[in-house]
């Protein structure tokens, strides 16, 4: 097949050169240690691979080489289809990284619940504006499920969206060849199935793919597969059972009372009531477009609507007169629009010394506290990476910072929307174990997830959401 590329046409058909060929490979970031060593790899156009392997084993960084980022310490590494053409990788090549920030839309000009604010989200490119217009990005529009969001301003999508949408994007622009990292995170079964089905189609059509995911998410027609590092996962967790309904432990944490939202006309909830009691561990399941995201930000006050809406906190309802920091004392929370706003220069130690500080600055804890900060950070698999820059981190330990920022507070309620998104299987595994461990007996815990398998040990409870 002939395909078309910043104005050239390419015979797919007739070229037998790889898109990357890596012979005996050492690779470094600056300053770091190598995370490739004597690697020796071939890549196609028209093949599918799947690559996996534990936070910090050097995905992310893989996927970069790809561009020509990073450090050949050993080895040759070459791309022959372009040496062929005349082209610079960068030229037939894309990358969708987890978070990205472009010329056209960068998240570090808008503030993390901006997404609820309708008022302050009408600046920014749209859905289309930041894709561009033509016949492919309409196709891949429709494949990531965003097709009837066009129009709609990429700050108010959730973080799942603006991956989907940065997908559609690159698809858009019909590379040689597609690198992505985790692009199933966060899908239901259906948009699962169409992204799927729109990739094989694209590999079939000469297009080259690489993966970043879980061995679980892999496709079944993704034969190629790479894995890196390696690692054990714990074997055990610490179980957890409700206390009794006594000294105070039936008394309720938070509240929703006849809660009606229809954002954009839509109905999402209609007469809506839930009471979450003290002690009790909860399992917030349902489908993306059920409500999940709006009622985690409706608890964490981050929804403006939270003042309108009958919600309670601690026996108190929001807007009566409640201190916004006493609340924060008491509430631990991880949320996708929280980290992919996040833009700080703080070391992992600092950043989950900032749980329990509530200040994005380093300092404010004691000895005491910092030994518990780099315990914690063990506990995660963390602990040689303590003093390493944040934006330095690979991006799976950056989920787990989030997480162990959340935990480090011992907080009475704990707030998790879709904490293990984009995890492997072993972070997965650590993190549940450290939910377990930390979390004391008459502590709060309220998890959305799309997978009722991430839910800690423990978790009875089960809400699930509808769509519509």
């Amino acid at each position: 097949m002939a395909k078309i590329w910043c104005g050239c046409t390419l015979d797919m058909k007739n070229t037998t050169a790889p898109l990357a060929l890596y012979e005996g490979v050492t690779l470094a970031r600056p300053g770091q240690a190598a995370f490739l060593r004597g690697f020796d790899w071939s890549w196609l156009a028209g093949t599918a691979w799947w690559v996996e392997g534990p936070a910090g084993c050097g995905k992310t960084s893989l996927c970069e080489s790809l561009l020509g980022h990073h450090i050949t310490q050993a080895g040759v590494r070459r791309w022959p289809l372009a040496e062929e053409t005349k082209r610079e990788p960068w030229q037939m090549l894309r990358l969708v990284p987890w978070q990205e920030n472009s010329r056209l839309f960068r998240l570090g000009d808008y503030f993390h619940q901006q997404r609820w604010h309708a008022a302050e989200s009408l600046e920014g490119p749209t859905v289309l504006e930041y894709c561009g217009e033509n016949r492919a990005v309409f196709a891949a529009l429709e494949a990531v499920d965003l097709f009837g969001r066009m129009n709609q301003p990429m700050v108010t999508l959730s973080s799942g969206q603006m991956r989907r949408a940065r997908l559609a994007r690159a698809l858009g622009e019909e590379p040689v060849g597609l690198i992505v990292e985790e692009p199933f995170a966060g899908l239901d079964n259906a948009q699962r199935r169409r992204l799927e089905d729109y990739l094989k189609a694209r590999v079939a059509g000469g297009m080259g793919l690489v993966i970043t995911g879980r061995e679980a998410d892999r496709p079944a027609w993704i034969v190629n597969h790479l894995v890196l590092g390696g690692g054990a996962h714990p074997s055990s967790e610490t179980d957890h059972s409700e206390p009794e309904s006594e000294g105070g432990f039936n008394e309720p944490v938070l509240e929703f009372h006849g809660l009606s939202l229809a954002p954009g006309g839509r109905a999402l909830f209609s007469d809506f009531s839930w009471v979450i009691r003290k002690g009790e561990w909860w399992g917030l399941l349902g489908e993306n477009g059920s409500g999940k995201s709006t009622l985690m930000a409706l608890a964490a006050g981050d929804h403006p609507q939270v003042y309108a809406q009958d919600v309670r906190l601690f026996g108190a309802r929001r807007g009566s007169g409640e201190s916004i920091w006493d609340l924060k004392k008491k509430i631990g929370q991880v949320a996708p629009e929280i980290q992919t706003y996040a833009r700080h220069n703080l070391t992992l130690l600092e950043m989950v010394a900032t749980g329990i500080t509530d200040r994005f600055v380093p300092g404010g804890i004691n000895a005491e506290q910092q030994a518990e900060v780099r315990q914690l950070l063990g506990e995660l698999g963390l602990g040689e990476m303590a003093d390493r820059p944040y934006p330095q981190t690979p991006s799976g330990a950056q989920r787990l910072v989030w997480l162990a920022r959340a935990l480090a507070k011992r907080p009475e309620l704990l707030l998790l929307d879709e904490p293990f998104q984009g995890m492997d299987g072993r972070s997965i595994a650590l993190g549940r174990a450290a939910i377990g461990r930390r979390l004391g007996k008459g502590t709060t815990l309220v998890m959305s997830t799309h997978d009722a398998a991430e839910l800690p040990a423990g978790v009875v409870r089960m809400k699930r959401l509808g769509v519509g």
